[in-house]
């Protein structure tokens, strides 16, 4: 740990007054007013505006340090957000560009929407625009090359999660790009962690508990003898192995409507410390339990969906589970029977799809023709945005207004303002969907009615981190027999191996002494809020604030805690990281007991996503479901709405 961590390229900061009147007195953006504070200080980014990560620009994936929401791609979208952009006044050029539709934002959303209008009308002159310098939104592909030997990575959306469930017109995007997700049953190593002889784990932290501790478990489960030597009191290990083998009816006396109206209004941790009394190390000991897949911690979690997905205390309430409950959330209901393997990943994560529409969306690109080619495909990110192509996608282009000609919601062309080296620029557009964070939309359309900007500002994104980290060898995983690890506190909440496919051509490693990819997560909503709304605007404050140096430093300090028994050395085994932060992340999903208009409604994101004149809105945020298939049905009914 005594190496010495380099500043990167710290540039000029730029400070930025904040804290300006929101549009309409609605809270949103990045404030979350009385759910955590708003913006009320300069900020002056410690890496500077300029700053976007170190390498080559002309090919992102393959830049490192910073990433992800990187200052030069937030720089204006906040200025909008603090009312700052427009002062003064700036010029207005025509770019002289018709689109038959113009989409702003190009992840997974934004580009399936293209695909869906020219499908339905085919020969249409599409623009997209991106305020980032690299397209897929979340769905970000990283690249390292230790020793000439290229290993891919993914900076945010994971994998093809329950395609089984997934929409037809979901599903449909998948064949028309050719994606068998059959076919992952051979690239996916599935042997790989019993070839190996490797295990999940949970690490206690000595913050928490007084001292640090790598619990292995047993395959994928917590033992009495897998918890031995865990610094746990007697009857906190008693209580907690009670909890997880054989819990009680901690609500005896109860119906089962009665049961489950009950979960209904608590969250995981007051379930267990007010039903199940358990002592505080085990609420210590889950409170991350929760934090990778859902966004925040078990504090802020509804009890009624961690019965729903079994986790430990639930057992013994005997509650019938043949279906689920209507106050269940959104993703929980749609997967309850799915029944699919987590095989479905693209070396990259979903940037593979994003590849692949690339492919189909712009001729001439080096994009890939079928899902073997996608993990060696190389993007010439020059040819993107080529004039006299019927789909041109525009980055480093902040759309800065969407605005009805003649202010008229009636009229048949929007007007498009974005921004291009500095200058802003108009195009006109006969249709625009709006694929972008929904919270940014009410500073692009001044015009929408209130109801509907107080719904696009409720969906305000979790903050996220995640980190893909390059190390010489996984000698130390395999020493100490493990491949993933759930952290009980601390900046990184997850640690683990990347995911063992092989494909098209592209080798995963096949032994310890190989370079490999660690993905790490850090989940950035501050965890003092039973409303996981009350932490994100502390959180994403944080985030944002946080130099690269500080990011390297914890993810250095986890690893070696973790790592050390097995002789890892941070100085000789990291050779790169990359950071990929997302200020707006997750999607969040309505859940009680804070969402307590759910399931009835009404549900700000339905009143937020209304067609508005010849815009409609998409995003896996109008669907408050942070999963690629929201994003794509999202899309479906953008361009549905657009007739």
């Amino acid at each position: 740990m005594d190496r010495r961590i380099s500043r990167r390229d710290f540039l000029d900061g730029m400070g930025v007054a904040v804290g300006a009147a929101v549009v309409g007195g609605a809270l949103g953006g990045c404030s979350a007013g009385s759910w955590g504070g708003i913006h009320n200080s300069v900020v002056d980014p410690p890496d500077g505006w300029k700053y976007a990560g170190a390498g080559n620009r002309a090919y992102p994936p393959a830049m490192q340090a910073l990433r992800g929401s990187t200052n030069p791609a937030m720089r204006i979208p906040h200025e909008l957000r603090d009312g700052i952009f427009w002062s003064g006044g700036k010029p207005i050029t025509s770019s002289g560009e018709h689109y038959d539709l113009v989409v702003v934002g190009a992840g997974i959303s934004g580009l399936s929407a293209a695909h869906f209008y020219r499908q339905a009308h085919p020969g249409a002159k599409i623009l997209i625009l991106d305020n980032h310098d690299d397209f897929g939104g979340h769905a970000r592909r990283n690249e390292f090359s230790p020793g000439g030997k290229l290993i891919i990575g993914y900076g945010g959306s994971q994998s093809i999660e329950d395609p089984t469930v997934w929409s037809p017109e979901a599903r449909r995007l998948l064949t028309d790009l050719g994606i068998d997700v059959k076919r992952f049953d051979r690239y996916y190593d599935q042997k790989f962690n019993d070839r190996w002889k490797l295990n999940d784990s949970e690490f206690f932290t000595r913050d928490l508990f007084g001292r640090d501790h790598l619990a292995v478990m047993k395959g994928d489960t917590q033992t009495a003898e897998t918890l031995r030597g865990a610094p746990l009191s007697p009857a906190a290990l008693a209580a907690y192995l009670e909890l997880q083998d054989k819990p009680k009816d901690y609500l005896a006396g109860l119906s089962e409507p009665q049961k489950k109206e009950r979960l209904v209004g608590l969250t995981y941790r007051q379930y267990l410390r007010d039903v199940a009394k358990m002592p505080g190390e085990v609420l210590d000991y889950l409170q991350t339990y929760t934090s990778d897949e859902w966004g925040f911690g078990a504090n802020a979690f509804g009890a009624i969906d961690a019965w729903a997905s079994e986790y430990p205390g639930f057992e013994g309430l005997k509650l019938d589970r043949s279906k689920p409950y209507r106050y269940c959330g959104p993703t929980i209901q749609l997967q309850w029977d799915a029944d699919d393997p987590y095989i479905y990943h693209f070396p990259d994560g979903n940037n593979g799809i994003c590849k692949l529409l690339i492919g189909q969306l712009i001729p001439g690109t080096g994009a890939p023709r079928t899902m073997e080619e996608e993990p060696l495909a190389r993007i010439d990110y020059s040819r993107l945005d080529v004039a006299g192509n019927d789909v041109r996608l525009r980055l480093n282009a902040p759309c800065v207004r969407v605005e009805h000609q003649g202010g008229n919601p009636g009229a048949k062309t929007v007007n498009v303002d974005f921004v291009r080296d500095g200058k802003v620029y108009q195009c006109t557009a006969g249709g625009v969907v709006m694929a972008c964070y929904n919270t940014m939309i009410p500073y692009l359309m001044q015009d929408l009615p209130g109801d509907q900007k107080q719904g696009l500002f409720y969906g305000t994104k979790l903050p996220i981190v995640y980190a893909m980290v390059q190390l010489r060898n996984w000698r130390a995983w395999q020493a100490l027999k493990i491949y993933h690890t759930r952290f009980t506190s601390g900046d990184w909440c997850v640690a683990e191996l990347d995911y063992p496919v092989s494909m098209g051509g592209y080798e995963f490693s096949k032994d310890p002494d190989q370079p490999i990819l660690v993905h790490m997560i850090r989940m950035a909503v501050s965890p003092e809020y039973d409303n996981p709304r009350g932490g994100i605007g502390p959180g994403r404050r944080e985030l944002f604030a946080r130099p690269f140096a500080r990011y390297e430093l914890t993810l250095r300090d986890q690893l070696t805690r973790l790592l050390a028994a097995g002789g890892f050395d941070p100085a000789r085994d990291i050779q790169a990281v990359t950071i990929n932060r997302w200020g707006h992340g997750y999607a969040l999903e309505y859940g009680r007991p804070w969402a307590d208009f759910w399931p009835d409604g009404p549900l700000p994101s339905v009143i937020g996503r209304r067609p508005y004149g010849r815009v409609t809105i998409a995003n896996s945020d109008s669907e408050n479901r942070a999963y690629a298939d929201a994003a794509i049905d999202a899309a479906a009914r953008a361009v549905r709405e657009l007739g």
